[in-house]
């Protein structure tokens, strides 16, 4: 059974503040980090040993996962001392990987598809490499497939900078997802102590040389790019949940939440452990709230995320936000995003009562971690 190993090493900038104090790696996506998920479903396809490639804020990683026992996987780690890009941080990791075929992600994918199923293709098609595609309606943000129709063959890679649209506008095409699954032979193209990235300096050579497939995902994949991606894919991820339990479940709500009866949660929702929400409140659509969150008495909220530990007071309004981990919102705060353009509150932000912040402006409102919100911003 293949190894794996996960990218964590990024800075998650165009995440920030959010990701001034959690690494990007651990955000949460349905309240389980999104690293946390990529390792379950690894775990579920028969993988039990990983390496976490970790760089930015590595301690903390760390001491979430430890040596893994608690996901009953066994789990260690590289540490990057300088840049070594997407295959200069797998080449650290030779030693550990170099005697079997193994699974490579990038740690800031929302995932939910079945990792055996892309080990059985690529031992079928005695792949060098094989990459999981995603077919996207615009892929001019991402690095574009070229390949054999019939056989998934890959033919040429366009990095995103390269793409030309046709003239009618962009056409749906498979895209580079971010996982891969490579023979221990690739070792021998990256060179040691550079950095090397696997997208743009490896996989055209070994394309020319060897034969490398993509395999098409059929379930949830997304970019956790930029702050309104990491909403939908809260949302996407959270639906494709709710449906897998075939019409059991309307919303995931934990057994130890306490939820007052006057109150209305309209789906689909996920509702965290030991969360409290009390009278009279309007939870969803769209609303997917952490661990040990208080929500108030008549507060309405929808199509946000709250992290954990965060307290939410009385007729407070919240829409089209992400709010992070030990945040208060103080009485008849209201919290509005327009449309991509959302309000975002670090870590342990403050919002006094009576506070409004209604994002009229062209991008993302934030919030810096323990600053506290005194005046009103429309």
């Amino acid at each position: 059974m293949p190894k794996a190993i996960i990218l964590s090493g990024g800075w998650g900038t165009r995440l920030r503040p959010l990701t001034c104090t959690i690494p990007k790696t651990l955000i949460p996506i349905c309240n389980k980090p999104v690293i946390e998920r990529q390792i379950l479903l690894l775990k579920a396809a028969g993988v039990n040993e990983i390496v976490l490639a970790v760089s930015v804020m590595a301690d903390v990683i760390k001491d979430y996962f430890k040596n893994g026992e608690k996901l009953g996987i066994k789990i260690s780690y590289t540490d990057e001392t300088f840049p070594a890009g997407t295959a200069g941080a797998i080449k650290l990791a030779e030693s550990f990987l170099k005697d079997e075929n193994f699974f490579m992600l990038n740690g800031d994918v929302i995932l939910n598809f079945d990792f055996s199923k892309m080990l059985q293709f690529h031992d079928k098609s005695k792949a060098f490499g094989t990459i999981a595609s995603k077919i996207v309606e615009d892929p001019s943000r991402y690095g574009v497939i070229i390949a054999n129709q019939n056989t998934n063959k890959i033919e040429k890679f366009l990095e995103k900078e390269e793409y030309r649209p046709p003239p009618g506008g962009p056409v749906p095409m498979p895209i580079n997802s971010g996982v891969y699954l490579l023979e221990p032979e690739v070792f021998s193209y990256i060179p040691s102590n550079k950095k090397v990235s696997i997208e743009r300096d490896v996989f055209p050579r070994i394309a020319e040389e060897h034969e490398v497939y993509h395999y098409p995902i059929e379930g949830i994949w997304k970019d956790v790019g930029k702050p309104y991606d990491l909403l939908q894919g809260n949302i996407s991820l959270m639906n494709d949940l709710i449906q897998n339990f075939n019409g059991v479940h309307k919303s995931l709500i934990d057994h130890s939440a306490q939820i007052n009866p006057t109150s209305k949660i309209i789906p689909p929702c996920v509702i965290g452990e030991k969360t409290v929400i009390r009278q009279n409140c309007i939870i969803g659509p769209n609303a997917i709230i952490g661990d040990n969150v208080f929500i108030d008495n008549n507060t309405v909220l929808k199509n946000s995320v709250i992290y954990n530990e965060t307290y939410i007071s009385k007729h407070v309004e919240i829409e089209k936000a992400i709010i992070s981990d030990n945040c208060v919102v103080g009485d008849n705060a209201r919290l509005k995003g327009i449309e991509d353009k959302l309000i975002l509150l670090s870590s342990h932000v403050k919002v006094m009562k009576d506070v409004e912040i209604i994002n009229n402006f062209n991008n993302p409102f934030s919030v810096c971690h323990h600053e506290i919100v005194r005046e009103s911003v429309k």
